[in-house]
Formats: C-alpha cells, sequence, structure tokens
C-alpha cells in the first residue's frame, strides 16, 4: 500500500526552530538534524504502522542521534505528521494547539 505523507504546517516550523538551534549549539549538527528527520520520515512512508499506537492514536516515530520525535496519526492511506517534538517538553503539550 502507498501511503501520501501531509505535514502539518506547524511541524514545519518546528523542524525549522529545531535546526536553528542545534546548529547554533554546533555547527554542522542542524543538517544532520535535518538528514536524521528525513531518514525517520522515510521509515514512517514505508512501516506507517511500525511504531506502537500511542495517546490518541499518535505513534511516534524517533529521531536517531537527536531527543526529537516525529509524531504522526495512520488514517487509511494517509499518514499525517503533527509536531516534530523535543522528547523532554511537556509529553503532550503538542496536542494543546490550533489545529
Amino acid at each position: 500500500m502507498s501511503h501520501r505523507l501531509v505535514i502539518h504546517e506547524e511541524a514545519y516550523r518546528e523542524l525549522d526552530e529545531a535546526e536553528r538551534y542545534i546548529e547554533s549549539r554546533r555547527t554542522g549538527y542542524g543538517i544532520k538534524f535535518r538528514e536524521e528527520v528525513a531518514t525517520c520520515l522515510r521509515f514512517i512512508v514505508d512501516r506507517p504502522t511500525g511504531h506502537a499506537v500511542r495517546r490518541a492514536g499518535f505513534r511516534y516515530g524517533i529521531v536517531r542521534r537527536f531527543p526529537y520525535r516525529v509524531i504522526y496519526k495512520v488514517d487509511g492511506e494517509v499518514t499525517f505528521v503533527a509536531p516534530v517534538y523535543h522528547g523532554k517538553r511537556e509529553p503532550y503539550g503538542w496536542m494543546r494547539r490550533k489545529p
């Protein structure tokens, strides 16, 4: 089954913000972070049910080497990415944001 990936606009903002922060802390690591997120997204597209279902039907893809999660939900042939979220932040704080 071929899944279509839909990424929430806020997830793009969070990804850009995280990349800038990581790069400011250590030169060259912003691009490494983006590459690891891309690897995580490829895994999610290839195996959308490859991560356990968590709260409210969302699944968490772990970004290797960085404390971030790609939080997503599978609905038929669509995989919806909600946030790219730091693992140390309030665990479900992202759920309170506006759709």
